[in-house]
């Protein structure tokens, strides 16, 4: 009996501290799109999710975790929408490149440049953040490897090395969306990315049949 309480209560502490993480990466996200990130201050996040100051340190080390836990909750949502079919390598990476596009353009362009800065920028602190969560190239992988094993993906090279191949050239393809503010979707450019990795134009780095 003692036990099941104690168990309900740890369910309903962790529930409550789930919501005041997302309250608080909520305030963030909305302030950093509003001042940029350099400009919003620790005070200004927890004053916005009406919680102490201290409790932003019980989630996050620096306010900029807020944008890495933002980029783990994509990658978590990218997971969540890919297809478990069997279709063909292009097809699947097309799909997958299309549902990424569609989650980063969800969000504000600058807000998601820099998400994407950080993650680049930051491998260290990224690892962290994730804990036991995906990164983006562990999402891909699956769809290489499964190509290799059909013989319609060049088994000469790794599918590790592969998927953080194709991870570089999207997460580039973010910057370079989010940074010139262009009218181009970018949901365009990683199609055009992602064809060009299935072709096998990158120095020979993939060959995708």
């Amino acid at each position: 009996m003692g036990q099941a309480v104690g168990t309900r209560a740890g369910v309903r502490a962790q529930g409550r501290g789930e919501r005041t993480k997302t309250a608080l990466c909520d305030a963030a996200l909305d302030l950093f799109a509003a001042k940029g990130v350099e400009r919003t201050s620790v005070d200004e996040i927890t004053a916005a999710a009406a919680v102490a100051k201290g409790t932003f340190y019980v989630h996050f080390q620096r306010k900029q975790d807020v944008l890495l836990e933002r980029g783990a909750q994509l990658v978590v949502e990218l997971q969540s929408a890919r297809s478990g079919g069997a279709a063909a390598p292009t097809s699947a990476l097309r799909s997958l490149a299309a549902d990424f596009a569609a989650l980063n353009e969800a969000g504000p362009r600058p807000v998601m440049g820099r998400m994407v800065r950080e993650i680049v920028g930051n491998r260290e602190d990224w690892l962290r953040v994730l804990a036991d969560r995906p990164t983006l190239s562990a999402v891909i992988q699956p769809i290489i490897e499964a190509g290799q094993a059909a013989g319609r993906i060049r088994a000469d090279q790794s599918p590790q090395r592969l998927a953080q191949a194709l991870t570089i050239l999207w997460l580039d393809n973010v910057i370079g969306w989010a940074e010139r503010g262009t009218a181009r979707p970018l949901g365009v450019d990683l199609a055009r990315a992602t064809d060009l990795f299935c072709g096998g134009a990158l120095a020979g780095t993939a060959v995708v049949a």
